[in-house]
Parts: C-alpha cells; structure tokens; sequence
C-alpha cells in the first residue's frame, strides 16, 4: 500500500481556484449555494421575471437576492417561451410578493409570481439545480368551475395521485397570487435533466413508450368525472420546459 504527500503549493492552488472551476462546472456558485436553496414545498412562493427580448446574456445580476430567498436563471428550451430568459426567485412560506433583485427591468406583462399549493410528498432535495428542468403548464378552467372546489380537488385528488408517479420527476400546483397569472392555476413538473426529458418526451410533445406504460397508472385522473369536470381542453397543453442555467 503506498502513500503521497501532496506538495503544499498544490493544496494551496486547488483552494484558490476551486470557486473558478466550481463556476465552470455549472455549479450554483454566482446565485445561491445548494445548502441555502429555499425547498419547493407549500406555501413557498415562486415567481417568474421574464427578461425582455433581446437582453444581453450578461445582464448585471450582481445584486443579491433578498435574505431568506433564492435566485435561478432558466432559459425556455421548448414549448410557447422557447428561447426567452428570464430569473426564478424562490422565498419561503410566508412571504411578500417578491420582488427582483436584478438591476434590470423585466417584462410585467409575462411576469407572474404563485403560490405551491400541493407538492405530493414533502419535497426533501433540492430541485432546482443547473441542468434540470421545469415545465411551466397551465390550467385553462371551464368558465363554470368554482375555484375553491377545484383547488380542493388538486390537493384530494390531483396532486396524491400525480405528484410523485413518475420516477426522477415530481409534480407541484401552483396558484397565481400577483402578476399576469393572478388568481390562476398552473404546475410544475420538475425533472432531473433534460437527458430524463428526453427519455419521456422524444420531441416536444410526443411521448415515448416508456412515458405512455407510466402513465397507465393514472389515466384515470384525467375522465370526465375527475379533471374533466374542471378543465377546458380546448387550448390544449399550453407550457414551457425551462432548463435551469445557473
């Protein structure tokens, strides 16, 4: 068995230059370390800041989010915002309606921030890691739908039945609070990376064999005596699947 001494000028390099590489490997390094990450769970409140068209990438983001919350860069990848920016701040349970910390303006007419009204299981990890994605889909309800009723239903029905049926995703609902979502219903489905995507959805829209055998299990939730009685299917899926930059 054989031993090393590492040279002390190495071990002082790799702590000088460990903040460098950590950035290069996309690590949450510029906006909020893992440890710190406000968790997804109900009550915590989310909030989209589009960046308008045509923003530099290196915008300044230099100003700290405020204490107690989060800050995440996501660039749409597919569906209705394909290509647009914009910064998730996550704050915990109880907070005010956010505001950016950005030190640029941001788009108000797609700006929107919720409220996790049911996640399933307690979240226990940290979701929103650069490289994974999150599919922002909204709920278009039937004119005659009675709000209360259907957020019971989600938090009965929808949610324990959907939430974590998919392995390395998860399912939350969301309820808009302020912005061009108010008073609105939409999910999140987060899921590892886009290699994982990709293994349930092909292309945009089209799902896999795999995918279609999952969701077999829970069909169901989607008759007319279930979903159906809530949601107007004539706008169709409207969502973006966002991939965390950084």
């Amino acid at each position: 068995m054989h031993s090393f001494l590492i040279p002390w000028w190495l071990c002082t390099a790799a702590l000088l230059f460990a903040p460098f590489l950590g950035a290069q490997e996309g690590t949450l390094t510029s906006f909020v370390a893992a440890e710190d990450a406000v968790l997804l769970n109900e009550g915590v409140r989310v909030s989209f800041f589009f960046l308008p068209e045509g923003t530099p990438e290196a915008a300044d983001t230099s100003s700290a989010p405020a204490h107690g919350t989060s800050m995440h860069h996501l660039r749409g990848e597919r569906g209705q915002h394909e290509g647009r920016d914009l910064y998730l701040q996550v704050a915990p349970a109880g907070s005010d309606n956010p505001s950016p910390a950005l030190g640029i303006g941001y788009d108000t007419t797609l700006s929107a921030t919720y409220e996790i009204i049911a996640t399933g299981e307690p979240i226990s990890k940290h979701w929103l890691k650069p490289g994974a994605v999150l599919g922002l889909h909204h709920v278009h309800l039937k004119l005659e739908t009675d709000q209360q009723e259907f957020e019971k239903f989600i938090r009965t029905m929808w949610a324990p039945t959907r939430s974590d049926a998919l392995p390395d995703s998860k399912f939350i609902f969301l309820k808009g609070v302020s912005g061009a979502r108010s008073g609105e219903f939409s999910y999140l489905w987060l899921i590892e990376d886009e290699e994982t995507r990709d293994y349930y959805f092909p292309e945009s829209g089209e799902a896999s064999t795999l995918y279609s055998d999952f969701e077999k299990g829970w069909s169901w939730i989607d008759d007319a005596d279930h979903l159906g009685k809530y949601v107007d299917p004539e706008p169709g899926d409207v969502f973006t699947d966002y991939v965390v930059v950084r």
